[in-house]
């Protein structure tokens, strides 16, 4: 590999004999180095490499900017994702995840902390997330022996959600989980009982609702209706009236949250859910 381009000591943009464009990052690989010269392989601590959702450039400006340190650890919480089966997530990941976890870092070193109002509806609707950022503090300790404020699993949390939508936005994230609470709160009032977020149905449900904002957000969503048969409908509302009832409520939440009317057919899948939602919890 030789050098295209130098951003610091540690940062260099690369590229091979095939063209093949790749962000080397090391202790001191870049140092004394100029374009076009080899680099040394055995410095190459970290090799980064652009795909279609993120330019070269970008990422190398990005990494240029967080301390090896902490992209050491982030790369490897990146590796353990990636290596879950049931979750995929964007290639632009690493960049926004390790800029909070170095700002966390940084905070923590200075005695700062910051409050996080969403943190028990994320703790409820993302579990799975939850600890993957509370894995991450755990990272951070051992490597960096600096303990983060608890709270900063939150937001690292919803790192990952985004990142399994494909999205960077932070503010779409905390919208989803102010949306989602509100549905369970419209569940569990049409019921009269409380609602198990850790269940297998509402993790079903809590998917299916990521899904319903990822259609909301497409622009030809209006032009991509999925009609569903009359007689699908009136089955399900002789079937589980009150689940239907409840979907009615609801759907009518989240148009108003989203301001656009939703697909016809959400209304189907909708009181499915929360039917199976209700018939695992509470046998109604």
């Amino acid at each position: 590999m030789r050098i295209s381009r130098i951003y610091n000591n540690n940062v260099a943009l690369t590229r091979d004999s095939y063209g093949q464009e790749a962000v080397v990052i090391g202790r001191g690989l870049a140092f004394g180095k100029r374009k076009g010269d080899l680099v040394d392989p055995t410095k190459v601590e970290q090799t980064f490499i652009p795909e279609h959702d993120i330019s070269a450039e970008r990422l190398s400006w990005s990494l240029s900017e967080i301390p090896p340190e902490i992209l050491a650890i982030a790369s490897e919480l990146e590796t353990k994702v990636r290596n879950t089966p049931d979750i995929k997530i964007a290639n632009s990941f690493i960049i926004p995840f390790a800029d909070h976890l170095h700002y966390a870092v940084a905070r923590a070193r200075e005695g700062l902390q910051v409050d996080y109002p969403l943190a028990p509806e994320v703790t409820l609707l993302y579990p799975r997330e939850v600890e993957f950022g509370r894995r991450a503090l755990d990272l951070v300790h051992e490597r960096l022996h600096l303990t983060l404020d608890p709270q900063e699993a939150i937001p690292l949390a919803l790192h990952l959600v985004n990142a399994q939508f494909a999205t960077a936005d932070m503010s779409r994230a905390f919208r989803m989980t102010e949306v989602f609470a509100q549905v369970f709160d419209v569940i569990g009032a049409t019921y009269g009982k409380p609602i198990d977020t850790n269940s297998m149905s509402a993790a079903r449900f809590i998917t299916h609702l990521r899904y319903l904002f990822v259609r909301a957000d497409r622009e030809n969503n209006k032009q991509q209706r999925h009609i569903t048969q009359p007689g699908v409908l009136a089955a399900l509302r002789a079937d589980a009236p009150q689940a239907f009832a409840c979907a009615q409520k609801v759907l009518l939440l989240l148009e108003m949250q989203l301001n656009q009317p939703l697909r016809q057919d959400e209304l189907t899948y909708l009181t499915i859910h929360i039917d199976r939602l209700a018939q695992e919890m509470w046998g109604s």
